[in-house]
């Protein structure tokens, strides 16, 4: 049995606020799903809905909960991907903080040109960093699972910060290496490398660079040329980021870059809007897989409780 997706969030919150926001129905239709309906004594928790993936209608969106432990663990069963998979959501104190474990068991994979598959890692970090902003009073990017991703994808967020500060996120190698790269390179001139994951992926380069307006990037991907733009416009004193990727065919799926960039658009805005104190959901890698994480990650692997860790108490 493969490894279970394992990830960890620190909160500025005590536990029971944190628990309050992933079992009362009207928070949690504003951070995670479109739809909720929870009954923690009938052992019900069911969400639905285009924010929420397989699971378009109620009667699909029922999930039961295996264990509940108030204000410190929630155990759910998830039918996902043809496989029956568990959540398990674990909450400890530490420091006045709140340190919420994530485990999701038997997650199968999906081959990339497949419809529905986008990474469900990258999706528990845009959960997350969306449980975080909900705890802190900010808006969060939702995911739309009704319509279909093939093609070529552009997406956008308003961010609580000047252009200077989001283009500072996307060209400086200390900031990338925050949400983004294991070693960014940023080569600042027309065929420069921004990010080079190697043999696996292989280089990203500028193609064109306008400070604080746009940085368009070459990324060959299976064999194929496609150009990753980012252009950046002042609003009303916040900046609107928009991120373009094209070059694919039109009936290609592109459930994998559109999750992927739909995290780390919610990443970036946290970055500039939380400022230096703020670090994205660690999760569990190995060296092997390292290259292809933020730094930041990696440099935390540390701080992770396992299942077994006397902290989260007696289940």
């Amino acid at each position: 049995m493969s490894k279970p997706i394992h990830l960890q969030l620190t909160l500025h919150a005590s536990p029971s606020d944190v628990f309050h926001a992933l079992t009362d129905e009207k928070a949690l239709t504003t951070w995670f799903a479109e739809h909720a309906a929870i009954s923690l004594e009938e052992k019900r928790y069911d969400f639905w809905g285009r924010f929420t993936p397989e699971t378009p209608t109620q009667a699909q969106g029922r999930h039961d909960i295996d264990l509940v432990e108030p204000n410190r663990r929630l155990r759910f069963t998830w039918p996902l991907r043809g496989e029956d998979t568990t959540v398990d959501l674990r909450l400890t104190e530490r420091d006045g903080k709140t340190v919420l474990g994530v485990w999701h068991h038997n997650v199968r994979g999906i081959p990339r040109l497949e419809a529905g598959c986008y990474s469900v890692d990258d999706l528990w970090f845009l959960w997350l960093e969306n449980l975080r902003r909900y705890i802190d009073g900010r808006p969060v990017a939702r995911a739309d699972f009704q319509t279909d991703k093939t093609g070529d994808l552009s997406l956008s967020v308003d961010i609580d910060g000047s252009t200077d500060a989001v283009w500072d996120a996307l060209t400086k190698p200390d900031q990338l290496n925050r949400y983004f790269s294991s070693n960014a390179t940023v080569e600042p001139t027309v065929g420069g490398v921004w990010i080079d994951w190697g043999e696996g992926e292989g280089a990203l380069r500028v193609l064109e660079m306008e400070r604080g307006k746009k940085l368009s990037l070459g990324w060959e991907i299976e064999g194929t040329p496609t150009v990753v733009t980012w252009t950046l416009e002042e609003s009303g004193g916040k900046t609107r980021l928009t991120l373009a990727h094209s070059g694919f065919a039109t009936d290609r799926h592109s459930d994998a870059e559109w999750g992927g960039w739909l995290n780390y658009l919610g990443l970036i805005r946290s970055l500039v809007e939380f400022g230096l104190d703020w670090l994205p959901p660690v999760k569990e890698i190995t060296q092997q897989v390292a290259l292809y994480y933020a730094s930041s990650i990696w440099a935390h692997q540390d701080e992770l409780l396992g299942e077994e860790d006397e902290e989260w108490g007696e289940s």
